[in-house]
């Protein structure tokens, strides 16, 4: 099994980090911690599929996904993209539903 980690926990290039826009968000001190959220729920979604064999990975992998995901509809994330793979968009509308 490949071992677990965060995207949050690899730091990115100074120049490469992004600056919050001007406005309300900004004068917050907002972070980016929805745009970790969307990385990571891509890439344990993609470990998910990738691990047909390795019914632990994959069982962790969806887990996570699935931890992500009322976060992620909270922010509006699903209202302006849909899931293109079926498995994995029925997956997350049963979770969505409580099923």
């Amino acid at each position: 099994m490949h071992a677990i980690i965060a995207l949050h926990d690899i730091p990115a290039p100074a120049a490469a980090r992004p600056q919050p826009a001007a406005g309300p968000a900004a004068d917050r001190g907002a972070d980016f911690t929805a745009s970790i959220w969307i990385e990571e729920f891509i890439a344990y979604a993609q470990r998910a599929l990738a691990a047909e064999d390795d019914e632990d990975e994959r069982r962790l992998c969806e887990d996570e996904v699935l931890r992500r995901v009322p976060y992620l509809r909270a922010a509006g994330l699903f209202d302006i993209f849909q899931i293109a793979h079926p498995a994995l968009r029925a997956m997350i509308e049963d979770h969505s539903r409580g099923a």
